[in-house]
């Protein structure tokens, strides 16, 4: 029973730092129709950039952020013939957001914040990135398919990964919990960063609820995601929209990355793995029910913890297992559904 209720308290804990990135999943899928397969890489980037804060490291994200920021004014060039004063504005916007970024990075070294306040600095560093890389990508193409979305997922991941690597290098990196130590729940000894995890998880999926049901930019990005010729009807910049829906999931995800770094430390290839176990979640709910989507990734932490447990050479391939019997699922769901 000891042991039961050891592996319910650590597959709950796992299960919520991905329901976190099966939100984000979710939430670029409903917006722009992108299964963003690189979407673990921002829980990289999160955890990465936490780490190198708290050890009193310049963070590697500012030259990623600084970098997109540099390119966004070059590909915006072909506009200084046509309309100079709008792009002077643009590149001075570009200039000041990269000047902020290093002022703030900087800021939070000299002064030595606490780790709360360093996963906000830390947040504020990668979530723009999902910004930028949907300007890279998504943007240039919205009426692309879907399958080519994924190829060019896949590619960005390759991308981000390997730069990952150049930055930071190949050793982990441990990260500090938010709160150190733990208690015991009967039999059970469960860590305050469980705890931590359950806060943090609740209330980013109760502020996204209530973001979009009770603000005029929420609704108008659920218009976005039921349905986007609509909304552009009814005069919703969907385009922005959908850089909106990056930069939350790239923040969800961020998020989970520093949840996370502490339980297994921080290191370029992280993502990968985190990011597939959240799609294997996502998945159960086709990428569009996050109801659903929360259960699968509650199955997945507790088929995860279990499998360690019992059969640790095979968590992964019972993970990624599951994830053949929930496409079969969903396809036999959506052929009863059309008829």
């Amino acid at each position: 029973m000891d042991t039961a209720l050891f592996l319910l308290v650590d597959g709950l804990t796992n299960g919520l730092v991905y329901a976190l990135l099966a939100l984000s999943l979710v939430l670029t899928f409903t917006v722009t129709r992108v299964v963003n397969i690189a979407q673990g890489e921002y829980v990289m980037l999160g955890a990465l950039t936490l780490a190198d804060l708290l050890q009193g490291r310049f963070p590697g994200s500012v030259y990623l952020l600084v970098g997109g920021l540099a390119l966004c004014v070059v590909l915006d060039a072909r506009r200084w013939r046509s309309d100079w004063k709008g792009a002077l504005l643009f590149a001075a916007g570009m200039l000041l957001a990269a000047v902020g970024a290093v002022a703030l990075a900087k800021g939070a070294l000299a002064l030595q914040l606490p780790v709360v306040a360093m996963m906000l600095v830390a947040l504020l560093l990668v979530a723009p990135i999902g910004v930028l890389i949907y300007r890279f990508t998504v943007h240039p193409i919205p009426d692309a398919s879907t399958i080519v979305f994924v190829i060019i997922s896949v590619g960005v991941s390759m991308s981000v990964q390997g730069l990952g690597l150049l930055i930071w290098g190949a050793s982990p990196y441990p990260v500090d919990p938010v709160a150190s130590g733990g208690t015991l729940l009967g039999p059970v000894f469960v860590p305050y960063q469980s705890f931590v995890i359950l806060v943090v998880a609740l209330a980013s999926m109760g502020g996204l609820y209530l973001f979009s049901e009770y603000t005029l930019v929420g609704k108008a990005l659920q218009a976005s995601a039921m349905n986007r010729l609509g909304a552009q009807f009814c005069g919703i910049p969907v385009a922005k929209a959908g850089g909106l829906a990056f930069l939350l999931a790239a923040a969800f995800s961020a998020i989970s990355g520093m949840l996370l770094a502490p339980l297994i430390t921080a290191n370029y290839e992280m993502g990968f793995m985190v990011g597939l176990k959240g799609f294997v979640g996502g998945a159960m709910g086709g990428l569009i029910d996050y109801p659903f989507a929360l259960l699968g990734v509650m199955m997945v932490g507790g088929l995860e913890t279990t499998s360690a447990y019992l059969a640790s050479a095979y968590r992964d391939v019972l993970v990624f297992g599951l994830l053949i019997p929930t496409l079969l699922w969903r396809n036999a769901r959506q052929r009863a559904e059309a008829r």
